[in-house]
């Protein structure tokens, strides 16, 4: 049987965020901290991490993505769950990265527990996830799935970590602000306004993406109609093998002179904006993405009935944008080498001769295979020396963790 489904743009440049300098807004919680009825969740370099069981028992780590439907689960975590599916089939796979893949197809109901949410997939798509973000992510678990909180809010706040319905009509009497959404098909647009100079404006509906880890994204086509290409800003290029499930993506990432959003006006926001010439950020339907690293500056809460989006500004709202990288972006793969791999280069910045597929395997004398956080390192400023493991040869590179734009 062979089905074709859309994967959206979940993961769509998730590594920018670690070469950004961005930060954990989350830690270890004790549950007495959060408000009755909260979900708690790991909000780690611009994704939600929810800790749930598949077929009642097995344990999985689910980001949480509006900007995908249905459950994705990782091949690895389900080739070690010891769960066989009895039916199956193949899926064409799209979204975000140039290729649209092959993928395989649980045809089988998949029952999971998110805390007290009993969900269920009727179709699962199996995907290389753990390549894409890294080991910490079995599966990916998308918007449709709070459809039941239609007569009420989902709140988010990802400084504490944690979700949970709330009444819309409590919103505004505690300082929220109400912005209209528009429903597309199973995705959530929200207006936006990008600034480069006074000719260069980007101004429109972008999606709604929480599995998107970067502030925001101009789509290619966009981009074009806005003359972009024309821009005198300082840019950079990147280049990832790991774009989304498509694989390879391209972008420019520059900063903004303004971005209007949620009744806000953010100043030099770095943005991304795509090289891509197929694939989802190459389409016309929105004019690109809001990620998480610009939504982490409000608590919001969605309502799904309306639609809208309520957002209440945090003490980090008005704080500048760093964008700092050593030119280089790596996933944690020690569940099947010795290191963090290599999956993104930022021309003229990245170590001469580190190529993507590269495994880091020590940084500072800190052997990597044991680090369960090697991203923390790539958030320290200053230089560096790190070990890179290349089939079965090691090599030490000299790097400098620097802001660039």
């Amino acid at each position: 049987m062979r089905r074709t489904l859309l994967f959206s743009v979940s993961l769509l440049l998730c590594l920018l965020s670690v070469g950004c300098g961005g930060t954990s807004a989350s830690g270890t919680l004790e549950a007495e901290t959060l408000p009755d009825g909260a979900l708690p969740f790991d909000y780690h370099q611009g994704h939600l991490y929810f800790d749930a069981r598949l077929c009642d028992s097995i344990p999985a780590r689910l980001i949480f993505d509006t900007g995908a439907v249905g459950l994705h689960v990782d091949s690895l975590w389900l080739a070690c769950s010891e769960w066989s599916p009895r039916r199956l089939g193949r899926a064409n796979i799209w979204g975000a990265g140039t290729q649209r893949k092959e993928a395989q197809l649980i045809l089988d109901t998949l029952t999971f527990d998110v805390d007290t949410l009993h969900l269920e997939s009727r179709m699962t798509s199996v995907l290389d996830l753990k390549a894409i973000v890294g080991r910490q992510a079995d599966g990916i678990f998308g918007l449709d799935y709070l459809n039941r909180f239609a007569d009420s809010c989902v709140l988010f706040d990802l400084r504490r970590g944690y979700m949970r319905a709330v009444n819309p009509d409590t919103l505004a009497g505690v300082g929220f602000r109400r912005f209209p959404l528009e429903k597309q098909g199973d995705f959530l647009l929200v207006d936006a306004c990008v600034r480069f100079d006074d000719e260069r404006i980007v101004d429109g509906r972008f999606l709604l993406d929480m599995g998107c880890g970067t502030t925001l994204i101009v789509n290619t086509p966009a981009a074009q109609k806005a003359g972009l290409d024309g821009y005198a800003g300082r840019r950079v290029h990147y280049a990832t093998i790991a774009g989304g499930v498509g694989g390879e993506s391209e972008t420019e990432i520059c900063r903004a002179a303004t971005v209007d959003f949620g009744g806000e006006t953010f100043a030099m926001v770095p943005v991304s904006i795509s090289r891509d010439k197929s694939g989802y950020l190459a389409g016309a339907d929105v004019e690109g993405v809001i990620g998480t690293k610009l939504l982490e500056r409000f608590v919001f809460a969605i309502d799904f009935a309306t639609p809208a989006l309520w957002l209440r500004r945090t003490e980090v709202c008005d704080e500048p944008f760093p964008y700092e990288t050593a030119g280089f972006t790596i996933i944690d793969r020690t569940d099947i080498c010795d290191g963090w791999m290599v999956t993104g280069l930022f021309d003229n910045i990245a170590p001469v001769g580190l190529q993507t597929g590269d495994v880091v395997v020590g940084w500072d004398g800190v052997v990597l295979a044991s680090h369960t956080h090697a991203d923390s390192l790539m958030r320290v400023s200053g230089r560096h020396r790190i070990e890179v493991k290349r089939e079965g040869k090691n090599a030490d590179y000299e790097i400098e963790i620097k802001e660039v734009l």
